[in-house]
């Protein structure tokens, strides 16, 4: 072990300090320690002729416990013995370490064998073909900003940063862009997120167009599923719109299409139960309060990394809906190419027929 992450023998109030922590979010003893190690050189201060530095540890417990809890600065401040202003400087420090060291946690396939994989994924559990992610956004309250930038004035009347998210079938985040301002809708993160010419200029290894059976000659590209609040593209398909007949193609699509979404509800919703910052208004700038969402988010695929996918998805049940924390975007009914929606029915049909068969 690196000479850094040795510390003195903890006292019995620091290891009941460790020990709520980890209850908090359900962590074990060895991911602490993992954590630490990792980030422990970057996090930790020298000591002053004017006073003791806060070691690592000390920094990592208090920021863990403040996504774990939502506590005020000054609650965190009583708890630890460190300032308020101290941590609110500590948090995001600690926050983008984490980000860094968990970064192979959230990522996107690198290959179109793995992009496959996700797809037959969605097929097996979702009986939605070619759906290689699930695209969703929520708003994270934050604090007003300084000099009351009303761009982060959503459409809800409060302050906030959006959180856009590529989630996987088993509800694992693939992705995440933090940071838009509030007032975005109608799917503009998704145009300001950093991988949107990546897909556009299919960069991303996404396996090319192909048909959905060897009975369909019509070649469907891989997409991601997208609600009303997402513009429909070459790589994000949104459901029918306007009046649908019951037990028409266009009703069995949009019903499928509701079912293969549901692990961004479960992703948002558990990371919403285990981080209770969510639950509450991030009281720190915009850029600085995207970290310790970000943060957040890396975290909650760290510590889920071990579950099973019946207990990823299981994992939904009894868990506080995240719409009531974290609002979608507004949706704007947009009339898709006459391409896209060829597309779009071509798949509708072939869920039919298959409804049919069944």
């Amino acid at each position: 072990m690196d000479n850094s992450t040795v510390s003195e023998m903890p006292t019995a109030s620091e290891e009941m300090s460790d020990e709520t922590v980890r209850e908090l979010l359900g962590m074990s003893e060895e991911d602490f320690n993992y954590l630490l190690n990792e980030i422990s050189g970057k996090i930790s201060r020298r000591d002053t002729f004017m006073r003791k530095a806060f070691t690592a540890k000390e920094r990592l417990i208090v920021t863990l416990r403040f996504l774990a809890t939502g506590e005020s600065f000054m609650a965190l401040a009583s708890l630890y013995d460190i300032s308020a202003s101290s941590i609110r400087t500590i948090i995001p420090e600690v926050c983008e370490c984490l980000i860094k060291a968990l970064k192979r946690y959230v990522q996107f396939p690198p290959s179109e064998a793995g992009w496959l994989r996700v797809s037959e994924a969605f097929q097996d559990r979702w009986q939605f073909p070619h759906a290689i992610g699930v695209i969703d956004a929520r708003h994270v309250k934050i604090r007003k900003p300084l000099h009351t930038d009303k761009d982060y004035l959503n459409y809800k009347g409060f302050y906030s940063i959006v959180l856009l998210a590529v989630v996987d079938a088993s509800a694992n985040f693939m992705y995440v862009c933090v940071g838009g301002k509030g007032s975005i809708a109608d799917g503009g993160m998704l145009r300001n997120a950093s991988y949107h010419s990546k897909f556009e200029h299919h960069e991303l290894n996404v396996p090319p167009p192909a048909v959905l059976d060897e009975w369909h000659a019509v070649k469907i590209p891989y997409m991601l599923l997208g609600d009303k609040s997402f513009l429909f593209t070459e790589y994000c398909i949104r459901p029918f719109g306007g009046h649908i007949k019951p037990d028409s193609p266009e009703s069995t699509f949009n019903y499928r299409m509701s079912q293969a979404r549901t692990p961004a509800a479960v992703a948002f919703d558990g990371l919403c139960s285990r981080f209770k910052i969510f639950g509450t208004i991030i009281n720190l700038q915009p850029d600085k309060a995207g970290k310790v969402v970000m943060a957040a988010v890396y975290l909650f695929n760290f510590l889920r990394r071990k579950n099973s996918t019946e207990e990823t998805l299981g994992c939904g049940k009894g868990v506080p809906d995240s719409s009531y924390i974290l609002p979608r975007l507004q949706s704007k009914p947009i009339k898709p190419a006459s391409r896209l929606a060829n597309i779009r029915l071509q798949i509708a049909n072939y869920m039919m027929e298959n409804r049919r068969l069944e």
